[in-house]
């Protein structure tokens, strides 16, 4: 798959997760296609069903969808050209307080998967069986044998994770860290990553962006709805 194709894959798995929403939250599939821009209802339904793709749509048809859902285009397209250069202006830091930002470069870096994306704000169903594409990092940031990437579509953890950055996941291993940044799982929207903390001895999901409220979290059965732990940042500069 070629750059090109690979931008095509995003823009169709963002249109994607929007429809998929807007059917959870009970539209019709005409209204879902009146507001895609969609030429019939039937086309979402095949969407939906998994007969039928917008990935090979024309051009001009694929950019509006993305404009009709609020999508900025600028959220998707950036993301392969960067990977072009990635050891040349890509930095990755620790989600640590005050971790420095360290210049992704050097030979034979080791790669790792980035697997769709994930909300941070929105929920967002983006969560792929095969990688978009891969990334350099650090020999340091390889802190387990099965961390994979997502992009982060969203605002609500900025200043921390910008939107359009690479998060480093690791599985969730059962342990909770108070106050650490977590991909969690929130039926029947899809996946966002939060800070989870522990309040009134209740798990409650916060954004460092303060215009998002706080999100309380089902104590009962919480290790099934938080996925992973988020380790690092990776983004652009």
């Amino acid at each position: 798959m070629d750059k090109w194709e690979q931008i095509a894959a995003q823009a169709w798995q963002a249109i994607l997760s929007k429809v998929q929403a807007m059917k959870a939250e009970g539209k019709t599939l005409q209204q879902i296609a009146d507001t895609v821009g969609a030429k019939n209802r039937s086309l979402i339904g095949e969407w939906l069903n998994g007969n039928r793709e917008a990935i090979n749509a024309p051009f001009p048809n694929l950019m509006g969808y993305l404009e009709n859902l609020g999508i900025d285009y600028r959220d998707i397209f950036p993301r392969t050209d960067k990977m072009d250069r990635a050891d040349e202006s890509a930095v990755i830091r620790r989600v640590a307080p005050h971790a420095p930002n360290e210049v992704v470069q050097g030979d034979g870096l080791p790669q790792i998967p980035v697997m769709g994306g994930t909300g941070a704000g929105d929920d967002v169903e983006l969560f792929q069986a095969t990688p978009s594409y891969w990334i350099s990092v650090l020999p340091q940031y390889m802190v387990h044998k099965d961390i994979f990437g997502l992009v982060v579509y969203g605002d609500s953890m900025e200043p921390t994770i910008h939107k359009g950055a690479v998060v480093g996941v690791i599985p969730f291993d059962g342990s909770f860290n108070e106050g650490g940044i977590y991909l969690v799982q929130r039926p029947p929207f899809g996946r966002t990553i939060k800070r989870v903390k522990l309040q009134s001895g209740q798990l409650v999901l916060i954004s460092d962006n303060a215009a998002y409220e706080p999100d309380p979290l089902p104590f009962e059965g919480y290790e099934k709805i938080i996925l992973g732990r988020v380790v690092w940042v990776w983004q652009m500069v």
